[in-house]
């Protein structure tokens, strides 16, 4: 009877823990949609940009202070975008960054 409560918790965390990976990815997927949308990204920055922001949450998980990883996971994507696209992104920059604050 132990084993088998002991068991059955294992596959509950599992379970909760594979739930917080998939509404992290879709949570990403649609914050990196938005930017996409309104500066215009091609699908290599849009690829790239995925990847900052689901490391950004996997380090995050551990950091208790979590601007400079922030401010490194924004240099990174900055880095990724042209002129026009800067100055578009500019405009939009805090209101995308508290998006992505929210789900850290």
């Amino acid at each position: 009877m132990k084993n088998i409560i002991i068991i059955l918790s294992f596959v509950i965390t599992l379970q909760v823990l594979n739930i917080q990976a998939q509404e992290n990815k879709e949570s990403v997927s649609n914050i990196v949609s938005t930017l996409k949308q309104k500066v215009l990204l091609d699908d290599d920055q849009t690829t790239s940009i995925k990847k900052i922001l689901t490391e950004l949450i996997s380090k995050s998980k551990n950091a208790e202070d979590k601007t400079p990883l922030m401010q490194e996971a924004q240099r990174k994507v900055e880095s990724y975008l042209d002129k026009k696209q800067k100055m578009k992104y500019d405009i939009i920059k805090n209101e995308w960054w508290k998006q992505v604050s929210s789900i850290l």
